[in-house]
């Protein structure tokens, strides 16, 4: 199983005085990307968010990830994800090469409808046509990625002459895929498509285990004449927030403080359309139903001491899964913080996790999920 961290630059308020926000998460968070090589985390991702203060200050990823790209030499660098309704697929075809050059082929391309219509429909795009435009889009970048010339392409949303894509990405044909995903039916539709699933489901590891099991089965008889690019990417990351500290108490809190900001447990007015018009402070966010003990034991958050952290990193790698996407920079954890956990993630929790062969995905019966070595040649 390999790590990733994963950052959306939240910046919860109220703000320092004569502080520039902006200024200090951007660096604050490259400072952390790059210690994230330092300890031993396999891959840095980064969301794309637009008009999200407080909850979302990374509007420009590729940016940022040229950025790290200069600053580090063997961590992968994911967009989690572009969100296709926001951006041109050509221009989502060339940045992505010229990252991909520019990085010498570290780049994982995710890509998503996006988290809230308040983000699409300020491009113009509408919640409802927001799949569809992401379905075209694919279609119009995987065919510039894999055809010399690419021979064009008319369609409802998007009209493209025939044009050689310049420059081509450095991974041939194309860097890996992935899609967002939130639900089992997602996860279906990317193993029939050959994309790697982002699961951004804040759940309990128990409760993804029948949509890592519909990845699976859907991957099992994938055809490749459904896959969006040439080269399939069977893999399944799952998402969690969390915090590690050498105190458990401590550790605990900060990780579940943080979980509840995240969730929707805070005075951040663009919460209200970022869940929708039924949005309670009071009751809304699975994160306020859980004590700190039952978030982390329930594998929803990987927190505590070292521990602690790794017995809650166990239930999703006996999941079946392929990554597990790490989010720190939560809420109101401090960039100080943030560090410090990162240091002692690189000392005591990763390497737990290299020296010892992966166990048999737990309730294998139940879930159709195989054991032994059928897991691990399902998983790749």
């Amino acid at each position: 199983m390999k790590f990733g961290l994963m950052a959306q630059m939240q910046a919860p308020k109220p703000w320092p005085d004569g502080v520039d926000m902006d200024y200090k998460i951007h660096w604050d968070t490259l400072e952390e990307a790059v210690y994230a090589e330092a300890v031993g985390f396999d891959y840095f991702w980064l969301t794309e968010h637009h008009f999200y203060e407080e909850i979302g200050h990374s509007s420009a990823p590729e940016v940022f990830l040229a950025a790290l790209a200069m600053r580090t030499s063997r961590i992968r660098l994911g967009h989690a994800v572009v969100v296709l309704p926001c951006n041109h697929p050509v221009r989502v075809a060339e940045r992505a090469a010229t990252l991909d050059i520019l990085s010498n082929g570290r780049l994982e391309l995710g890509t998503g409808r996006g988290a809230s219509p308040y983000h699409t429909e300020a491009f113009g795009v509408s919640n409802e046509e927001s799949r569809a435009v992401w379905d075209e889009a694919m279609r119009v970048i995987c065919s510039l990625f894999v055809n010399e010339t690419f021979p064009g392409h008319t369609g409802k949303y998007y009209s493209v002459p025939p044009r050689k894509l310049v420059p081509k990405p450095l991974q041939k044909p194309h860097p890996p895929l992935w899609v967002a995903a939130t639900s089992p039916s997602t996860f279906a539709m990317a193993a029939r498509t050959g994309l790697g699933v982002l699961g951004f489901t804040s759940m309990p590891a128990e409760e993804l285990l029948p949509a890592i099991r519909a990845y699976r089965e859907e991957q099992a008889v994938a055809d490749a004449a459904n896959f969006y690019g040439v080269v399939p990417n069977f893999q399944v990351a799952a998402f969690a927030t969390g915090y590690c500290d050498r105190d458990d108490r401590r550790g605990r809190q900060i990780a579940g403080a943080s979980t509840r900001w995240y969730l929707g447990d805070n005075d951040a007015p663009l919460n209200k359309v970022r869940f929708g018009p039924q949005f309670d402070r009071s009751r809304f966010g699975r994160g306020t139903q859980y004590s700190d003990d039952m978030l982390v034991e329930s594998g929803m958050v990987i927190g505590g001491d070292p521990d602690s952290c790794s017995r809650a990193i166990e239930k999703w790698q006996r999941a079946g899964i392929d990554q597990l996407l790490l989010m720190l920079q939560c809420g109101t954890t401090t960039h100080d913080q943030v560090m410090r956990a990162l240091d002692l993630l690189g000392e005591k929790v990763l390497p737990r996790f290299r020296e010892r062969e992966t166990p048999a995905p737990a309730a294998a019966a139940s879930t159709g999920i195989p054991t032994g070595g059928d897991a691990a040649e399902a998983r790749r």
